[in-house]
């Protein structure tokens, strides 16, 4: 069984490696978002078929979000440097500062406004969705693809 300290040490190196190379995330991201559009446009009618086509999109997705959480993470302000005398850590509930949504990255401690930029949030929340669908999608088109066959 593992101790405390090993999952937080090694949750640690992975936020510290997601918070480095996040540019690089973007960057593979991007590739396989270009080679589905690539792919789609060669063959429009039958790609949407294809079930490697949406598991390049689901990963393409997917490396999207942990670039976007990892660019999220560094550009937070003030995360790391929280002062008891700072006077920016006001108490969420005696502002009755309580967001609709909770987002993955939130903190608005300092006078109700966010510590990150505004889309990181919700691409963080569509790269996760649509990663989602799109492994939905893997499963059903090959699960139609072998129901063709039979």
């Amino acid at each position: 069984m593992l101790s405390m300290e090993v999952v937080w040490a090694v949750a640690f190196w992975i936020v510290l490696i997601i918070g480095l190379t996040w540019w690089l995330l973007f960057l593979i991201a991007a590739g396989y978002v270009i080679s589905v559009v690539v792919t789609t446009a060669r063959d429009p009618r039958d790609a949407w078929r294809r079930p490697e086509l949406w598991g390049r999109l689901g990963a393409g997705c997917a490396l999207a979000f942990l670039a976007t959480v990892g660019y999220g993470i560094t550009s937070m302000k003030g995360s790391l440097r929280k002062d008891p005398t700072d006077p920016c850590t006001i108490d969420d509930d005696l502002m009755g500062n309580h967001p609709i949504m909770d987002w993955p990255l939130s903190d608005t401690s300092c006078s109700g406004y966010e510590s990150v930029p505004t889309f990181v949030n919700p691409a963080i929340c569509l790269f996760a969705v649509v990663s989602l669908a799109s492994m939905a999608a893997v499963i059903t088109t090959r699960r139609r693809a072998r129901a063709r066959l039979k």
